[in-house]
């Protein structure tokens, strides 16, 4: 998403108000088939982990998948839920909880992993200029200034 400005400046850990990954359980009564959660845990003495949590099959408890951290740059993605989905067996995962200060919402994966965007993607030609913009896979082009104020409402 090299040059662009997200609407909601922190995705994909939280959309506007909503909090994608939590940093708490979500009371697991509220889960139903195709619901899940992503919770950061803490991990003995290491980096925390990433948890994805959903009901279990006998539909009294909850599962937790520990997601393996060669997955992280690649969880915000259509493909990986589909993944995911295919190496487990029972209900196919398709909504994440959201969650605000005191409200929960069930959103289809497929919003969660397409960011909108203040300003409209270009067309990119294959210039010396954009082998610049990428260095390492982080973006170092600038932003125009016009980029900046537009659509800020």
């Amino acid at each position: 998403y090299c040059g662009l400005l997200f609407r909601h400046e922190g995705w994909p850990l939280c959309i506007h108000e909503k909090i994608v990954v939590q940093l708490a359980s979500i009371d697991w009564q509220i889960l139903k088939p195709g619901d899940f959660y992503l919770q950061v845990v803490p991990y003995l003495k290491k980096s925390p982990r990433i948890v994805l949590k959903c009901l279990a099959r006998d539909k009294h408890n909850v599962e937790e998948v520990v997601i393996p951290e060669v997955s992280y740059t690649s969880i915000f993605t259509l493909e990986w839920l589909s993944t995911f989905n295919g190496e487990r067996m029972g209900i196919a995962l398709e909504n994440c909880l959201l969650t605000t200060d005191d409200k929960i919402f069930r959103v289809p994966w497929d919003q969660v992993v397409n960011p909108e965007f203040i300003n409209k993607p270009k067309i990119i030609e294959n210039t010396p200029q954009f082998s610049e913009a990428l260095v390492n896979g982080v973006c170092t082009s600038p932003v125009p200034q016009e980029d900046l104020t537009s659509d800020l409402e």
